[in-house]
């Protein structure tokens, strides 16, 4: 299998070994993610017992979509990832969410990835994922495919690296056409930001 593309070439995703390595490293940070992942759930425009649709974007072995299942008892989520490794990772520890999560394999550095998709969600989110891949204007690229994926009044939500800066961020998704974009969480590196889908009148 070809690696999942990296501009800088620093992560092998292809690699099982890699994968869980990384997987495993990231486990410790789970405590101090807490809150932005608290505040990403509580932006997310709908009550508990909704029976809404999310997408998580590179959701690696899938620590966010676990809270946001547990939060939203009756929502169900598509799991996306470029590397079948972290794929796997994710359906080890979402197994007991069942027929409530699928899976969709798609290299969302690449032009097209959200024809893959299938569906339109109240919710596409992100969590430490889009800055891997480095180049500006693929990030921008992501963040307008994921509008088109969005239900009227649905949000698009990234806790992430701010790498690009947080401004630059903010101004993208206002010219992509996201509506009340704002900065839900902020600290020295990392953020949470995103947008809302204009509402049908």
């Amino acid at each position: 299998m070809a690696k999942i593309a990296d501009l800088w070439e620093h992560h092998d995703w292809s690699s099982a070994d890699y994968a869980k390595r990384w997987a495993e490293g990231q486990d410790p940070k789970e405590a101090e993610r807490a809150e932005p992942f608290r505040l990403l759930t509580e932006a997310i425009p709908y009550p508990k017992d909704a029976p809404i649709t999310i997408l998580d974007l590179g959701s690696g072995p899938g620590a966010l979509c676990k809270v946001l299942l547990e939060h939203f008892s009756r929502a169900k989520a598509v799991c996306h990832d470029g590397s079948d490794e972290m794929i796997k990772l994710g359906q080890t520890r979402l197994a007991d969410f069942g027929d409530r999560v699928r899976h969709v394999q798609a290299d969302f550095s690449h032009r097209g990835w959200s024809g893959k998709i299938g569906g339109t969600f109240e919710a596409v989110v992100s969590s430490i994922a889009i800055h891997n891949v480095r180049g500006y204007d693929i990030i921008q690229s992501i963040y307008s495919e994921a509008l088109t994926l969005l239900k009227p009044g649905g949000c698009f939500l990234n806790f992430d690296r701010m790498r690009p800066s947080l401004e630059d961020q903010l101004k993208w998704l206002k010219e992509i056409g996201y509506e009340n974009v704002q900065c839900f969480w902020d600290s020295p590196k990392r953020a949470v930001i995103g947008g809302f889908r204009k509402s049908v009148k």
